[in-house]
């Protein structure tokens, strides 16, 4: 009884350490400059929604946000794509090479990343690539190969072979099989590889700040980042607002894959 009482305040502790500073920043949000100088932690008296359509109209919040969105969509689809292709192909196939290149992927995952980004940065420069789309998302790509072709080997390869097997005597050709019996079977590890992947492109900071100088390709990090730096103009409730903006979207997709995400977790624990 008391190892559950004590567990139970720990769990409580954990989740209002963590949900506090987003309501924290949502209370902050609603609130006029004069309410945020005179007490930060109290909640709002008048509740100032017209925050966050400033937010959004006076400095082009709508188009950060579209290009987060084209950014995101095109580089968490293109990126796990490529894992699940590969991923399968790892674990299925034979092929000569097979076994260094697993173990290439292993020892890029031990790379820093900021060691990375001035050779992708020429890269993108002599590819004339600087300030498009692509060349933003490109290195999103790249950048979850390693772990998601990995991650979606082990979920491959942990699908009995007889499944494949029976498929095939069936009468089922490569691409169905994979298609219609294999990759139904890994939704789990697919929706946990997309939840990284998107956490990862949607609040990256530092790639979009090299790989764009004109305003009009900036992402919603940079956005807040120069609406915070006129905070004194715009006052603090709409740069509180586009954060909010900004991360309940990242909420909201986890909330749609969390299932998927903690079955995954499950599963693995229960295979090891």
């Amino acid at each position: 009884m008391i190892k559950k009482t004590v567990l139970t305040a720990f769990v409580l502790l954990f989740a209002v350490t963590s949900l506090y500073p987003l309501i924290w920043v949502l209370m902050q949000s609603l609130k006029s400059d004069a309410e945020f100088f005179a007490n930060q932690f109290a909640p709002p008296t008048d509740f100032l929604w017209n925050n966050y359509s400033k937010a959004w109209t006076e400095e082009n919040f709508d188009l950060y946000y579209k290009n987060t969105l084209i950014v995101t969509l095109f580089g968490v689809a293109l990126g796990v794509l490529v894992c699940v292709l590969a991923g399968y192909a790892f674990a299925r196939y034979r092929f000569y090479g097979k076994k260094l290149l697993t173990l290439s992927f292993v020892g890029v995952l031990f790379v820093p990343i900021p060691v990375l980004l001035l050779p992708v940065y020429f890269i993108n420069r002599d590819l004339d690539l600087l300030n498009t789309y692509a060349g933003m998302i490109g290195p999103y790509i790249c950048g979850i190969v390693p772990l998601g072709v990995l991650l979606m080997r082990g979920a491959f390869a942990s699908l009995p072979g007889e499944i494949a097997e029976s498929a095939r005597m069936d009468g089922s050709g490569e691409w169905r099989t994979f298609g219609q019996i294999m990759l139904p079977l890994t939704t789990p590890t697919i929706a946990t590889v997309c939840i990284l992947q998107f956490i990862t492109v949607w609040t990256d900071y530092m790639w979009p700040l090299i790989a764009n100088t004109n305003p009009d390709m900036y992402t919603l990090t940079i956005g807040i980042t120069t609406m915070a730096a006129q905070k004194f103009v715009l006052g603090y409730g709409p740069v509180f607002a586009g954060m909010v903006i900004s991360f309940s979207f990242i909420i909201l997709v986890y909330v749609f894959l969390q299932k998927y995400f903690m079955r995954a977790l499950s599963d693995g624990a229960v295979k090891g």
